[in-house]
């Protein structure tokens, strides 16, 4: 087994061409990301105007997850809450939560708690509970939903 080098002990022509190969991988896993998300979302699909850019990157990487089948459920919820948000479909619910799974509405209602929320998810993993009002949503650019 050879000893650990590091990279001013490689040739300039090496780190070149490693660089290169790391460039066309990363092009190459977006592009397999990208043709993957659109395969999953039907030919018209558009990003719903009122849809939180933060929100449109994680169903982006949702949709495009090669590992978890629950993950794309997640991401398609997420853009079928806003595109019904956006055509006014839970007028009457502005002062509820909105429970999706399958990309349909299962129930409106008050915030789960936490221990609710994950009974939840362990009878329907991938449903997610957004707020009508979208000034009550809790999540940021910096946390993870």
């Amino acid at each position: 087994m050879g000893t650990l080098r590091t990279a001013q002990d490689i040739p300039p022509e090496t780190l070149q061409a490693l660089l290169s190969i790391a460039v066309i991988l990363v092009a190459m896993f977006n592009i397999c990301s990208l043709n993957l998300f659109v395969a999953r979302v039907d030919k018209n699909s558009r990003w719903p105007l009122s849809m939180p850019e933060y929100l449109r990157s994680y169903a982006f990487e949702y949709i495009a997850d090669l590992e978890f089948e629950f993950d794309v459920e997640i991401g398609l919820n997420i853009i079928f809450f806003y595109n019904s948000l956006y055509n006014e479909k839970f007028v009457g619910h502005e002062n509820e939560w909105v429970t999706v799974k399958n990309q349909k509405v299962i129930e409106y209602g008050q915030e789960y708690t936490d221990d609710k929320l994950n009974e939840i998810l362990e009878i329907m993993p991938g449903a997610i509970q957004f707020p009508v009002d979208q000034k009550r949503l809790p999540y940021s650019n910096n946390q993870r939903i």
